[in-house]
């Protein structure tokens, strides 16, 4: 659980910052603020399949 709820904290926080840095370059959506929220989705999404197996193996040491 613990690992679960680090996982999503760290993506939120990791996915934000890679947002702010590289912005919407994704084209989504034709509305603005619905592509910056997909984007930031995308973003927090790619993040946590990539974080989750990192921190499990951590763990596991």
């Amino acid at each position: 659980m613990g690992a679960l709820v680090l996982s999503l904290v760290g993506s939120v926080v990791l996915g934000g910052g890679l947002w702010a840095l590289i912005g919407s370059r994704i084209k989504l959506a034709k509305d603005s603020l619905q592509n910056d929220v997909l984007n930031f989705a995308v973003y927090f999404l790619a993040v946590l399949v990539v974080l989750f197996p990192i921190i499990i193996f951590v763990l596991a040491l």
